[in-house]
Protein backbone atom coordinates (compact mmCIF):
# COMPACT_ATOMS: atom_id res chain seq x y z
CA UNK A 1 0.00 0.00 0.00
CA UNK A 2 2.83 2.38 0.91
CA UNK A 3 4.64 1.56 -2.33
CA UNK A 4 1.49 2.31 -4.31
CA UNK A 5 1.09 5.65 -2.54
CA UNK A 6 4.69 6.61 -3.19
CA UNK A 7 4.37 5.54 -6.83
CA UNK A 8 1.21 7.60 -7.22
CA UNK A 9 2.90 10.67 -5.73
CA UNK A 10 5.91 10.24 -7.98
CA UNK A 11 3.69 9.83 -11.03
CA UNK A 12 1.70 12.94 -10.05
CA UNK A 13 4.92 14.92 -9.65
CA UNK A 14 6.29 13.65 -12.96
CA UNK A 15 3.14 14.60 -14.85
CA UNK A 16 3.25 18.07 -13.32
CA UNK A 17 6.88 18.48 -14.33
CA UNK A 18 6.12 17.47 -17.92
CA UNK A 19 3.10 19.76 -18.21
CA UNK A 20 4.88 22.54 -16.33
CA UNK A 21 7.67 22.55 -18.89
CA UNK A 22 5.26 24.07 -21.37
CA UNK A 23 4.30 27.71 -20.91
CA UNK A 24 0.83 28.21 -19.42
CA UNK A 25 -1.84 29.15 -21.97
CA UNK A 26 -2.79 32.83 -21.99
CA UNK A 27 -6.11 33.72 -20.36
CA UNK A 28 -9.00 33.35 -22.78
CA UNK A 29 -10.63 36.69 -23.54
CA UNK A 30 -14.38 37.12 -23.27
CA UNK A 31 -16.44 36.77 -26.45
CA UNK A 32 -20.06 37.74 -27.00
CA UNK A 33 -20.72 34.14 -28.07
CA UNK A 34 -19.89 33.02 -24.51
CA UNK A 35 -23.05 34.69 -23.23
CA UNK A 36 -25.83 33.26 -25.39
CA UNK A 37 -28.88 32.55 -23.26
CA UNK A 38 -30.57 29.17 -23.29
CA UNK A 39 -33.19 27.35 -21.25
CA UNK A 40 -30.63 25.82 -18.91
CA UNK A 41 -29.12 29.16 -17.94
CA UNK A 42 -32.56 30.66 -17.40
CA UNK A 43 -33.53 27.72 -15.20
CA UNK A 44 -30.35 27.43 -13.14
CA UNK A 45 -29.14 31.02 -13.23
CA UNK A 46 -25.62 32.39 -13.25
CA UNK A 47 -23.51 34.40 -10.76
CA UNK A 48 -23.92 38.17 -10.89
CA UNK A 49 -20.41 38.47 -12.38
CA UNK A 50 -21.52 36.46 -15.42
CA UNK A 51 -24.55 38.71 -15.98
CA UNK A 52 -22.39 41.81 -15.64
CA UNK A 53 -19.93 40.50 -18.22
CA UNK A 54 -22.79 39.51 -20.51
CA UNK A 55 -24.35 42.98 -20.34
CA UNK A 56 -21.07 44.64 -21.27
CA UNK A 57 -20.13 42.17 -24.01
CA UNK A 58 -23.55 42.20 -25.68
CA UNK A 59 -24.18 45.95 -25.43
CA UNK A 60 -24.90 47.61 -28.79
CA UNK A 61 -21.78 49.75 -28.40
CA UNK A 62 -19.16 50.46 -25.77
CA UNK A 63 -20.29 52.98 -23.18
CA UNK A 64 -18.96 56.50 -22.91
CA UNK A 65 -19.17 56.31 -19.10
CA UNK A 66 -18.71 53.34 -16.76
CA UNK A 67 -19.64 53.80 -13.10
CA UNK A 68 -18.11 51.22 -10.75
CA UNK A 69 -19.18 50.31 -7.26
CA UNK A 70 -20.59 47.79 -4.83
CA UNK A 71 -24.16 47.39 -3.61
CA UNK A 72 -24.08 51.09 -2.70
CA UNK A 73 -24.84 51.75 -6.38
CA UNK A 74 -28.28 50.30 -5.70
CA UNK A 75 -29.39 53.85 -4.95
CA UNK A 76 -28.87 54.79 -8.60
CA UNK A 77 -30.92 51.78 -9.71
CA UNK A 78 -33.65 52.78 -7.26
CA UNK A 79 -33.54 56.29 -8.71
CA UNK A 80 -33.97 54.87 -12.22
CA UNK A 81 -37.05 52.95 -11.11
CA UNK A 82 -38.49 56.06 -9.47
CA UNK A 83 -37.72 58.54 -12.26
CA UNK A 84 -38.70 56.20 -15.12
CA UNK A 85 -41.66 54.80 -13.15
CA UNK A 86 -40.93 51.27 -14.31
CA UNK A 87 -39.30 48.10 -12.96
CA UNK A 88 -35.52 47.83 -13.17
CA UNK A 89 -34.09 44.32 -13.40
CA UNK A 90 -30.48 44.50 -12.24
CA UNK A 91 -29.69 41.07 -13.72
CA UNK A 92 -29.93 42.36 -17.27
CA UNK A 93 -30.26 46.15 -17.00
CA UNK A 94 -26.93 47.88 -16.41
CA UNK A 95 -27.88 51.28 -17.75
CA UNK A 96 -27.88 54.32 -15.49
CA UNK A 97 -30.72 56.36 -16.96
CA UNK A 98 -30.79 59.01 -14.24
CA UNK A 99 -27.10 59.91 -14.72
CA UNK A 100 -27.56 59.86 -18.49
CA UNK A 101 -30.44 62.32 -18.06
CA UNK A 102 -28.41 64.64 -15.83
CA UNK A 103 -25.40 64.63 -18.16
CA UNK A 104 -27.66 65.32 -21.11
CA UNK A 105 -29.14 68.30 -19.28
CA UNK A 106 -25.79 69.73 -18.20
CA UNK A 107 -23.66 69.00 -21.27
CA UNK A 108 -26.18 68.72 -24.10
CA UNK A 109 -24.96 65.27 -25.10
CA UNK A 110 -26.32 61.73 -24.91
CA UNK A 111 -23.74 59.46 -23.28
CA UNK A 112 -24.36 55.78 -22.66
CA UNK A 113 -23.68 55.15 -18.94
CA UNK A 114 -22.98 51.56 -17.91
CA UNK A 115 -23.25 50.46 -14.27
CA UNK A 116 -20.44 48.06 -13.39
CA UNK A 117 -21.40 47.18 -9.84
CA UNK A 118 -21.58 43.94 -7.86
CA UNK A 119 -22.61 43.24 -4.25
CA UNK A 120 -19.58 43.26 -1.97
CA UNK A 121 -17.18 44.32 -4.73
CA UNK A 122 -13.74 45.43 -3.55
CA UNK A 123 -11.26 47.66 -5.40
CA UNK A 124 -9.44 44.54 -6.58
CA UNK A 125 -12.66 43.30 -8.18
CA UNK A 126 -13.10 46.53 -10.16
CA UNK A 127 -9.53 46.18 -11.42
CA UNK A 128 -10.11 42.60 -12.55
CA UNK A 129 -13.39 43.57 -14.23
CA UNK A 130 -11.80 46.42 -16.16
CA UNK A 131 -8.77 44.41 -17.25
CA UNK A 132 -10.94 41.69 -18.75
CA UNK A 133 -13.93 43.59 -20.16
CA UNK A 134 -12.11 46.62 -21.56
CA UNK A 135 -9.63 44.41 -23.40
CA UNK A 136 -12.45 42.33 -24.86
CA UNK A 137 -15.03 44.98 -25.80
CA UNK A 138 -13.40 48.40 -25.53
CA UNK A 139 -12.90 51.05 -22.88
CA UNK A 140 -15.04 54.01 -21.87
CA UNK A 141 -13.99 57.63 -22.20
CA UNK A 142 -14.73 58.27 -18.54
CA UNK A 143 -14.85 55.99 -15.51
CA UNK A 144 -16.48 56.92 -12.21
CA UNK A 145 -15.14 54.83 -9.33
CA UNK A 146 -17.27 54.99 -6.18
CA UNK A 147 -15.48 54.06 -2.96
CA UNK A 148 -16.12 53.65 0.76
CA UNK A 149 -13.98 52.36 3.64
CA UNK A 150 -15.66 48.94 3.36
CA UNK A 151 -14.16 48.55 -0.12
CA UNK A 152 -10.72 48.52 1.53
CA UNK A 153 -11.09 47.08 5.05
CA UNK A 154 -13.98 44.58 5.11
CA UNK A 155 -12.90 42.22 7.90
CA UNK A 156 -15.39 39.57 6.76
CA UNK A 157 -13.35 38.92 3.59
CA UNK A 158 -10.08 36.96 3.87
CA UNK A 159 -8.42 38.58 0.86
CA UNK A 160 -8.80 39.94 -2.65
CA UNK A 161 -8.56 36.55 -4.31
CA UNK A 162 -11.38 35.09 -2.23
CA UNK A 163 -14.23 36.97 -3.92
CA UNK A 164 -16.36 35.46 -6.67
CA UNK A 165 -15.85 38.46 -9.03
CA UNK A 166 -12.06 38.30 -8.71
CA UNK A 167 -11.98 34.58 -9.44
CA UNK A 168 -14.33 34.96 -12.41
CA UNK A 169 -12.76 37.98 -14.09
CA UNK A 170 -9.10 37.23 -13.32
CA UNK A 171 -9.49 34.01 -15.30
CA UNK A 172 -9.97 36.18 -18.40
CA UNK A 173 -7.06 38.58 -17.94
CA UNK A 174 -3.43 38.32 -16.93
CA UNK A 175 -3.22 39.21 -13.24
CA UNK A 176 -0.39 36.84 -12.36
CA UNK A 177 1.77 39.74 -11.18
CA UNK A 178 -0.84 40.39 -8.48
CA UNK A 179 -0.97 36.83 -7.14
CA UNK A 180 1.01 37.60 -3.99
CA UNK A 181 -1.25 40.59 -3.27
CA UNK A 182 -4.49 38.74 -3.97
CA UNK A 183 -3.45 35.77 -1.81
CA UNK A 184 -1.51 37.53 0.90
CA UNK A 185 -1.51 34.87 3.62
CA UNK A 186 -0.03 31.39 3.70
CA UNK A 187 -3.24 29.39 3.65
CA UNK A 188 -4.92 31.26 0.81
CA UNK A 189 -1.68 31.21 -1.20
CA UNK A 190 -1.39 27.45 -0.82
CA UNK A 191 -5.07 26.92 -1.68
CA UNK A 192 -4.67 29.06 -4.81
CA UNK A 193 -1.56 27.13 -5.86
CA UNK A 194 -3.25 23.74 -5.45
CA UNK A 195 -6.43 24.81 -7.23
CA UNK A 196 -4.98 26.97 -9.99
CA UNK A 197 -1.23 26.86 -10.41
CA UNK A 198 -0.29 23.18 -10.41
CA UNK A 199 0.51 22.38 -14.05
CA UNK A 200 -1.83 19.37 -14.00
CA UNK A 201 -4.60 21.68 -12.87
CA UNK A 202 -4.19 23.66 -16.10
CA UNK A 203 -5.10 20.56 -18.10
CA UNK A 204 -8.07 19.81 -15.84
CA UNK A 205 -9.33 23.35 -16.19
CA UNK A 206 -9.06 23.21 -19.99
CA UNK A 207 -11.07 19.96 -20.02
CA UNK A 208 -13.73 21.43 -17.74
CA UNK A 209 -13.98 24.57 -19.89
CA UNK A 210 -14.35 22.54 -23.07
CA UNK A 211 -17.01 20.36 -21.51
CA UNK A 212 -18.91 23.39 -20.23
CA UNK A 213 -18.71 25.11 -23.62
CA UNK A 214 -19.99 21.98 -25.39
CA UNK A 215 -22.91 21.73 -22.97
CA UNK A 216 -23.86 25.37 -23.43
CA UNK A 217 -23.62 25.25 -27.23
CA UNK A 218 -25.65 22.06 -27.50
CA UNK A 219 -28.27 23.05 -24.96
CA UNK A 220 -31.61 24.55 -25.89
CA UNK A 221 -31.68 27.48 -28.28
CA UNK A 222 -31.60 31.10 -27.07
CA UNK A 223 -34.74 32.02 -25.19
CA UNK A 224 -36.74 35.14 -24.49
CA UNK A 225 -36.16 36.40 -20.96
CA UNK A 226 -38.95 38.92 -20.58
CA UNK A 227 -41.58 36.51 -19.35
CA UNK A 228 -39.67 35.75 -16.14
CA UNK A 229 -39.79 39.38 -15.07
CA UNK A 230 -43.50 39.68 -15.79
CA UNK A 231 -44.40 36.50 -13.94
CA UNK A 232 -42.50 37.53 -10.85
CA UNK A 233 -43.57 41.16 -10.84
CA UNK A 234 -46.38 40.77 -8.33
CA UNK A 235 -44.34 38.67 -5.90
CA UNK A 236 -41.24 40.87 -5.97
CA UNK A 237 -42.93 44.24 -5.67
CA UNK A 238 -43.14 44.37 -1.88
CA UNK A 239 -40.93 46.72 0.08
CA UNK A 240 -38.79 44.04 1.71
CA UNK A 241 -37.65 42.81 -1.70
CA UNK A 242 -36.70 46.33 -2.72
CA UNK A 243 -34.68 46.90 0.43
CA UNK A 244 -32.97 43.54 -0.05
CA UNK A 245 -32.07 44.50 -3.61
CA UNK A 246 -30.74 47.97 -2.80
CA UNK A 247 -28.62 46.51 0.02
CA UNK A 248 -27.11 43.92 -2.33
CA UNK A 249 -28.85 41.00 -0.66
CA UNK A 250 -28.52 38.47 -3.47
CA UNK A 251 -25.76 35.88 -3.75
CA UNK A 252 -25.06 32.76 -5.76
CA UNK A 253 -26.82 32.12 -9.04
CA UNK A 254 -29.47 34.63 -10.07
CA UNK A 255 -31.88 34.77 -12.99
CA UNK A 256 -33.86 37.49 -14.74
CA UNK A 257 -36.63 38.46 -12.35
CA UNK A 258 -34.68 37.64 -9.17
CA UNK A 259 -33.35 41.17 -8.55
CA UNK A 260 -36.06 43.54 -9.70
CA UNK A 261 -36.57 46.98 -8.22
CA UNK A 262 -40.01 48.55 -8.57
CA UNK A 263 -41.09 52.18 -8.23
CA UNK A 264 -42.20 52.93 -4.70
CA UNK A 265 -42.75 55.96 -2.51
CA UNK A 266 -42.47 53.92 0.68
CA UNK A 267 -39.38 54.42 2.83
CA UNK A 268 -37.69 52.32 5.42
CA UNK A 269 -34.48 52.67 7.44
CA UNK A 270 -32.51 49.75 8.90
CA UNK A 271 -29.84 50.44 11.50
CA UNK A 272 -27.06 48.04 10.49
CA UNK A 273 -24.33 49.55 12.66
CA UNK A 274 -23.74 46.15 14.28
CA UNK A 275 -22.85 44.58 10.95
CA UNK A 276 -20.40 47.35 10.08
CA UNK A 277 -18.75 47.21 13.47
CA UNK A 278 -17.73 43.67 12.49
CA UNK A 279 -16.59 44.79 9.04
CA UNK A 280 -14.58 47.67 10.53
CA UNK A 281 -13.31 45.73 13.58
CA UNK A 282 -9.70 46.07 12.45
CA UNK A 283 -9.19 49.28 10.51
CA UNK A 284 -5.89 48.11 9.02
CA UNK A 285 -6.08 44.41 8.17
CA UNK A 286 -3.63 42.93 5.67
CA UNK A 287 -6.25 43.38 2.98
CA UNK A 288 -6.27 47.15 3.56
CA UNK A 289 -2.76 47.61 2.16
CA UNK A 290 -3.54 45.14 -0.62
CA UNK A 291 -6.59 47.13 -1.68
CA UNK A 292 -4.60 50.36 -1.58
CA UNK A 293 -2.09 48.76 -3.97
CA UNK A 294 -4.92 47.68 -6.25
CA UNK A 295 -6.33 51.20 -6.10
CA UNK A 296 -3.08 52.74 -7.27
CA UNK A 297 -2.53 50.12 -9.97
CA UNK A 298 -6.13 50.42 -11.14
CA UNK A 299 -5.92 54.20 -11.57
CA UNK A 300 -2.51 53.89 -13.24
CA UNK A 301 -3.89 51.29 -15.64
CA UNK A 302 -6.82 53.55 -16.55
CA UNK A 303 -4.47 56.49 -17.05
CA UNK A 304 -2.27 54.41 -19.36
CA UNK A 305 -5.40 53.45 -21.32
CA UNK A 306 -6.36 57.10 -21.76
CA UNK A 307 -9.48 56.77 -19.61
CA UNK A 308 -10.36 59.83 -17.51
CA UNK A 309 -11.31 58.98 -13.93
CA UNK A 310 -13.50 60.53 -11.26
CA UNK A 311 -13.21 58.88 -7.83
CA UNK A 312 -16.24 59.49 -5.61
CA UNK A 313 -16.22 59.00 -1.86
CA UNK A 314 -19.74 57.67 -1.35
CA UNK A 315 -22.20 59.30 1.04
CA UNK A 316 -22.47 57.67 4.47
CA UNK A 317 -24.64 58.40 7.47
CA UNK A 318 -23.07 59.84 10.59
CA UNK A 319 -23.95 56.57 12.34
CA UNK A 320 -21.64 54.71 9.98
CA UNK A 321 -18.85 57.30 9.80
CA UNK A 322 -18.58 57.43 13.58
CA UNK A 323 -17.71 53.73 13.80
CA UNK A 324 -14.30 54.62 12.39
CA UNK A 325 -11.94 56.88 14.37
CA UNK A 326 -11.01 60.36 13.15
CA UNK A 327 -7.37 59.39 12.55
CA UNK A 328 -8.48 56.63 10.18
CA UNK A 329 -10.57 59.06 8.15
CA UNK A 330 -7.69 61.52 7.94
CA UNK A 331 -5.28 58.86 6.69
CA UNK A 332 -7.84 57.19 4.39
CA UNK A 333 -8.88 60.39 2.64
CA UNK A 334 -5.30 61.58 2.44
CA UNK A 335 -4.08 58.41 0.75
CA UNK A 336 -6.93 58.39 -1.75
CA UNK A 337 -6.37 62.04 -2.60
CA UNK A 338 -2.61 61.51 -2.97
CA UNK A 339 -3.13 58.53 -5.31
CA UNK A 340 -5.67 60.41 -7.37
CA UNK A 341 -3.23 63.30 -7.75
CA UNK A 342 -0.37 61.05 -8.83
CA UNK A 343 -2.45 59.23 -11.46
CA UNK A 344 -4.39 62.16 -12.89
CA UNK A 345 -7.76 61.14 -11.41
CA UNK A 346 -10.15 63.66 -9.89
CA UNK A 347 -11.53 63.29 -6.37
CA UNK A 348 -15.07 64.10 -5.17
CA UNK A 349 -15.64 63.42 -1.47
CA UNK A 350 -19.31 63.02 -0.55
CA UNK A 351 -18.73 60.80 2.48
CA UNK A 352 -19.87 63.50 4.91
CA UNK A 353 -21.77 65.73 2.51
CA UNK A 354 -24.54 67.71 4.22
CA UNK A 355 -26.61 67.37 1.05
CA UNK A 356 -27.48 63.82 2.13
CA UNK A 357 -29.66 63.21 5.18
CA UNK A 358 -30.89 60.05 6.88
CA UNK A 359 -34.02 60.28 4.74
CA UNK A 360 -31.83 59.48 1.70
CA UNK A 361 -30.77 56.06 3.04
CA UNK A 362 -32.28 52.62 3.51
CA UNK A 363 -29.61 51.79 6.09
CA UNK A 364 -26.43 53.46 7.33
CA UNK A 365 -24.60 53.10 3.98
CA UNK A 366 -27.05 52.35 1.15
CA UNK A 367 -28.95 55.14 -0.58
CA UNK A 368 -32.62 54.95 -1.47
CA UNK A 369 -34.17 56.44 -4.63
CA UNK A 370 -34.05 59.99 -3.25
CA UNK A 371 -30.39 59.59 -2.37
CA UNK A 372 -29.68 58.07 -5.77
CA UNK A 373 -31.18 61.09 -7.53
CA UNK A 374 -28.94 63.38 -5.46
CA UNK A 375 -25.88 61.23 -6.13
CA UNK A 376 -26.41 61.32 -9.90
CA UNK A 377 -26.81 65.09 -9.77
CA UNK A 378 -23.59 65.53 -7.76
CA UNK A 379 -21.62 63.34 -10.17
CA UNK A 380 -23.05 65.09 -13.23
CA UNK A 381 -22.27 68.51 -11.73
CA UNK A 382 -18.66 67.54 -11.13
CA UNK A 383 -18.25 66.16 -14.65
CA UNK A 384 -19.86 69.26 -16.12
CA UNK A 385 -17.62 71.61 -14.13
CA UNK A 386 -14.39 69.80 -15.03
CA UNK A 387 -12.74 70.67 -18.32
CA UNK A 388 -10.87 67.34 -18.45
CA UNK A 389 -13.81 65.10 -17.59
CA UNK A 390 -16.31 66.78 -19.89
CA UNK A 391 -13.75 66.96 -22.70
CA UNK A 392 -13.34 63.19 -22.47
CA UNK A 393 -17.04 62.78 -23.22
CA UNK A 394 -17.08 65.35 -26.03
CA UNK A 395 -14.13 63.58 -27.65
CA UNK A 396 -16.09 60.34 -27.87
CA UNK A 397 -19.51 61.67 -28.87
CA UNK A 398 -20.60 63.02 -32.30
CA UNK A 399 -19.03 66.26 -33.55
CA UNK A 400 -22.37 68.08 -33.38
CA UNK A 401 -22.35 67.56 -29.62
CA UNK A 402 -18.76 68.74 -29.35
CA UNK A 403 -19.77 72.10 -30.78
CA UNK A 404 -22.03 72.57 -27.78
CA UNK A 405 -19.15 72.19 -25.35
CA UNK A 406 -18.83 75.25 -23.09
CA UNK A 407 -15.65 77.18 -23.61
CA UNK A 408 -15.17 78.10 -19.99
CA UNK A 409 -15.86 76.34 -16.74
Amino acid sequence: MICRTISALLLFAAVNVVIGAAPPPPPEAFKAADFILNARILAEGKPSSWWLARSYMTAPHQPEVVICGSSQIGGLQAADARVLNKPIDFVENHHCDVLERDLRGKLGINPYVFISALPGAMISDHFAIAKSLFAAKGKPALLVLTVSPRDFIDNTLPGAGATEPYKFFSAHSDLTSFTDIAYNDGWSRMSHFVSSELPLRRLTTEIENAQHHWTEVNSDSPADTTCGVEQKAAAAADLSQQVKFVMGGYQGNIRPGDAVLYPSHLKIFVNNVGDYKKRYRNTHPANYEAQMQYFKNYLSYLSDQGVRVLVVGMPLTELNRDILPADFWQEFRGRLLLTCGSTGAEWLDLSDSKAFTVDDFVDTVHLNADGGVKLADKIANRIGSSRELSAALYSRLPAVAAKEAPETF
